[in-house]
């Protein structure tokens, strides 16, 4: 089956390389943040360490998801509630 995005959609859309653990250099929040079968690489403190910088980056409400594999630790699992097997919903302010 093959997919073809609305040309409107894509342009809307920025591809580019991050290294996780850099400054980043988005200032904006998100609406929604897909971290998907990243997580599995790191240790405990590093995924901690990562999923408070996501979840940093939603806005109140904003969905954060993530793989099947992976579970919140830290404070995002205490900012987050979850919504689905693999989606989670920040906090209100």
């Amino acid at each position: 089956m093959d997919y073809v995005v609305a040309d409107e959609i894509r342009q809307m859309v920025t591809a580019r390389v991050l290294n996780l653990f850099e400054p980043w250099p988005m200032r904006q929040k998100y609406d929604v943040i897909f971290c998907r079968n990243v997580m599995i690489y790191f240790d405990e403190p590093t995924k901690a360490r990562l999923q408070e910088r996501l979840v940093d980056k939603l806005v109140p409400g904003g969905h954060f998801y993530i793989g099947h594999s992976e579970r919140l630790i830290g404070t995002a699992a205490e900012r987050c509630r979850p919504i689905g097997q693999t989606i989670y919903r920040k906090d209100a302010a």
